[in-house]
């Protein structure tokens, strides 16, 4: 199987109805929206609107489903999905380039690890952070005093799994941004391009903002999971920081898997990103299906959002929905060959 690229009609090789009428024990609910049933139910609300099994008719297409989320949060969604146990993969504007925001960390850690296994980095070797690569946004070191060190390894961890940004340009700095785009360059993914990394700082506004395709990001994601870049260690420790996740208001949101805590059999590998696109990459694997993802929404026009939590930001709302619409394209029983 080979992923489809480009802007062109998009790949069904998975058809099938994206939606159930009726709830049965092999489609659960995921943890969040079984957190959201009790919540409501206890405040005599009934039932969350997410939950709602006729939010498109039976039977409708994947495209046409994505179509009628970009009609109702007014944006443009790319993506690329490939089936990791069997055959099959949707894409829907692929190619386009679009920011990555905080996904170009995938990236970082990639090449973090490419360098440690030729040994020019010790992961295990502490290391701060500058007061120059102060950042505002999303992690924890903006709130602690600089000069204390960490392993190299755990600065990664936060890059990740918090998405610290401070971190982000501690190891942006470490490894090289030219070092990065080379890498991935070399293993085929012609869209991607960090520049020096994140914006911020006090050059940030010459700074350019990261691109990629969702079809680059799926590509890495399956390739990672196949260990067909870097060793199989390294290849398994990624996909185990990203198990780790703490943003998981987009693809977790609706797939049914709980907390991940290390032998779990089901679990969800993933990084958020929160920018000019609303981002998503990550690795799927249910007891139904296992499959990558890369997904961007850009929306047409911003909603206005004055609130600090973004769990219900409408195009936070958009990546939820569609990301619940993949999930339900690949593991309906009727899709499996």
């Amino acid at each position: 199987m080979s992923p489809s690229r480009g802007n062109h009609t998009p790949r069904t090789a998975l058809t099938m109805s994206a939606t159930h009428k009726e709830t049965s024990s092999s489609h659960p609910v995921s943890r969040r929206d079984a957190i959201g049933i009790g919540a409501l139910t206890a405040c005599g609300l009934g039932f969350p609107d997410q939950l709602d099994a006729e939010t498109a008719p039976d039977g409708m297409e994947l495209t046409q489903q994505i179509k009628l989320l970009e009609k109702k949060f007014n944006g443009t969604f790319s993506i690329e999905v490939n089936r990791l146990d069997a055959d099959g993969n949707f894409a829907l504007r692929s190619g386009t380039v679009l920011p990555t925001a905080s996904t170009c960390k995938l990236f970082v850690l990639c090449e973090l690890f490419r360098q440690a296994e030729e040994e020019t980095i010790d992961l295990s070797a502490p290391i701060g952070w500058k007061p120059e690569f102060h950042r505002g946004g999303d992690g924890v070191l903006r709130a602690m005093i600089p000069g204390q060190e960490l392993s190299i390894h755990n600065m990664a961890v936060l890059m990740i799994i918090i998405s610290d940004n401070i971190a982000t340009a501690t190891l942006v700095d470490l490894v090289g941004p030219d070092n990065v785009n080379r890498t991935m360059t070399s293993w085929g993914l012609s869209a991607s391009n960090i520049f020096d990394g994140l914006p911020g700082g006090p050059n940030a506004s010459r700074m350019k903002q990261p691109v990629s395709s969702a079809h680059d990001l799926c590509s890495l994601m399956t390739r990672i999971y196949r260990h067909e870049v870097l060793t199989p260690k390294s290849c398994d420790e990624i996909i185990r920081i990203m198990r780790a996740q703490r943003c998981n208001d987009m693809l977790p949101r609706h797939v049914p898997v709980g907390e991940d805590w290390g032998d779990a059999k089901s679990w969800i590998a993933n990084k958020t990103g929160y920018g000019a696109c609303r981002v998503e990459v990550g690795v799927v694997r249910t007891a139904e299906v296992t499959f990558s993802l890369a997904m961007f929404f850009k929306p047409h026009q911003p909603p206005r959002n004055r609130l600090k939590c973004l769990a219900d930001y409408p195009p936070v709302l958009a990546m939820a929905e569609a990301c619940r619409a993949v999930y339900r394209h690949v593991a309906l029983p009727e899709n499996r060959d």
